[in-house]
C-alpha cells in the first residue's frame, strides 16, 4: 500500500502539484505544478499545468489530457486525446487507439498506433506496430517496424526489419534497414481511399522488395522492384529484378 495520499477527482477541482499516489480523473481536474505519482488515470479532461508528470507505474488517458512538461512512465495509453508538451519517456509499451501528440521526442520499449499519433521530435522503440496515422518530422528508429497505416516521417526510418503494407498515401524521406519490404495491402483493405504509394529519397538495405513506390535511389544487395514503381537510380551489389510495370530510370551495378 503506497504511504502518499490518493487524488480522485469525480467534479471540477484544482490541486498543488506534489507527489501523490493513486491519481484518477473522471471529471474535470487541474494540477499547478509537476506531479509525480505511483498510477494516473484519467477519464474526464484533466491537466498538469507548469510542469510535467512521473508516473512509478501506468499512465491511461481515456479522456482529454494535457500535460504541461515532460512525461515519465511505466506504461502509456492512450484511448482518448493526450497531448504532452514536451518529451516522453516510457519503459514500457505505449498505445495509441485515440490521439496523442507529444511536442518532443518519444522513448518507449513498443509503440502500437492504430489511432493517430503525432510528434514534433523523433521515435525510438524496440518495435513498432502502426495500423493508424504516424506522423513526425523527425527520425524513427526500430529493431522491427511493421505498418499497415500511413506514414509521415520527415527525416529517417531505421530499423534492422522495415515491413510496410500500403493502404493510403505514404512518406518517408529515407530508409535504412536489413530487410525492407514495401507491398500493395490487400484490395479489400478501404479505410483509406486513396491510391496505395510510398515516396522517397532514399532506401538503402541489404534486401530490398518495393511496390507502388517513387523513389530518387534505392541502393541494396538484392533488390526486386516490383508493380508501379517509379525508381530514378538503382544501385546493387547482388541481383536486380525488375517488375514488367515499373520504370526504372538507371541500373547501376556496383
Amino acid at each position: 500500500m503506497s504511504e502518499y495520499t490518493d487524488i480522485r477527482i469525480h467534479g471540477a477541482e484544482r490541486k498543488p502539484g506534489g507527489r501523490y499516489g493513486v491519481v484518477e480523473i473522471s471529471g474535470s481536474g487541474k494540477f499547478d505544478g509537476s506531479v509525480e505519482c505511483d498510477s494516473f488515470r484519467l477519464s474526464g479532461a484533466g491537466e498538469v499545468e507548469n510542469g510535467g508528470l512521473t508516473v512509478h507505474g501506468p499512465l491511461s488517458c481515456s479522456g482529454a489530457g494535457k500535460i504541461g512538461g515532460p512525461v515519465t512512465a511505466d506504461s502509456l495509453n492512450a484511448s482518448g486525446a493526450l497531448t504532452v508538451k514536451a518529451e516522453a519517456q516510457v519503459s514500457g509499451p505505449v498505445r495509441v487507439s485515440g490521439s496523442i501528440k507529444v511536442e518532443g521526442n518519444l522513448r518507449a520499449d513498443a509503440l502500437t498506433v492504430s489511432g493517430i499519433c503525432t510528434l514534433e521530435g523523433s521515435a525510438a522503440a524496440t518495435g513498432m506496430e502502426i495500423s493508424g496515422i504516424l506522423r513526425t518530422p523527425g527520425d524513427v528508429q526500430a529493431e522491427v517496424f511493421r505498418s499497415t497505416g500511413c506514414l509521415e516521417i520527415g527525416g529517417l526510418l531505421n530499423a534492422e526489419t522495415v515491413e510496410i503494407q500500403l493502404a493510403g498515401e505514404n512518406r518517408v524521406a529515407s530508409i535504412g534497414g536489413g530487410t525492407v519490404r514495401v507491398v500493395k495491402r490487400d484490395a479489400g483493405f478501404r479505410f483509406f481511399r486513396k491510391r496505395p504509394s510510398l515516396n522517397a529519397t532514399l532506401i538503402e538495405a541489404d534486401e530490398i522488395t518495393l511496390e507502388y513506390t517513387d523513389a530518387e535511389t534505392v541502393r541494396g544487395v538484392n533488390v526486386h522492384i516490383g508493380p508501379e514503381c517509379v525508381i530514378d537510380r538503382v544501385e546493387y551489389s547482388g541481383s536486380l529484378t525488375t517488375d514488367a510495370n515499373c520504370t526504372v530510370r538507371e541500373k547501376v551495378k556496383v
